[in-house]
């Protein structure tokens, strides 16, 4: 008459258990491979600390990073960029600013990174960019080059300075710099440090 129907339930069981742990041991050591790779992209590739750079300005990831302000000093500077003077590409001039004894001033060879300058060698319009709400607006000069800028700021320490009207060096509208600044919890301790 053929099988009883419990014997065969049983063999069904079993050969599903002995598929559950034949599929156990082709995937599991793949999710764990995944894992480890997951973990040390993680750790090679720390997150960007500008996360509100704007989308056709982002120079970080590619020409500063891991430097940080108040936390890199010249050596790193130097292994990073190839010299403690920054980079000239071929549309703009990236410079690294050094925290000097009198902290009212920075200088081009202390100890301590204090920001990077990131300046366009040709006319950049920002006329149609909206800054999200991360960034605040204020207003700021340049006594040096005698002009006035509008200031959009984010708490991670990035700022663009913005032309605010007609200069000889300028037109408003136009991006006189991108400054990489430390971020407001940094410049907290920095300072409680002092």
């Amino acid at each position: 008459m053929g099988e009883p129907i419990g014997r065969r339930f049983s063999v069904l069981k079993g050969h599903c258990s002995s598929r559950a742990i034949e599929i156990r041991t082709k995937v599991l050591p793949l999710l764990i491979l995944q894992v480890i790779a997951c973990a040390i992209v993680s750790f090679a590739a720390p997150p960007n600390p500008y996360p509100n750079e704007l989308i056709r300005l982002r120079f970080y990831a590619k020409y500063m990073a891991p430097l940080r302000p108040n936390i890199s000093d010249l050596k790193t500077v130097v292994r990073v960029m190839g010299s403690d003077e920054g980079l000239q590409l071929k549309d703009w001039r990236i410079l690294p600013l050094y925290s000097c004894p009198d902290p009212t001033t920075t200088c081009p060879a202390a100890n301590r990174l204090a920001s990077i300058d990131v300046s366009p060698k040709h006319r950049v319009s920002m006329l149609g960019v909206k800054f999200s709400p991360a960034f605040k607006h204020s207003s700021g000069g340049v006594s040096e080059i005698n002009v006035t800028c509008d200031v959009y700021k984010d708490d991670f320490g990035l700022e663009y300075w913005i032309y605010s009207a007609d200069f000889a060096s300028g037109k408003k509208g136009d991006l006189l710099e991108i400054v990489y600044g430390p971020n407001k919890q940094i410049e907290q301790k920095a300072k409680s440090s002092q």
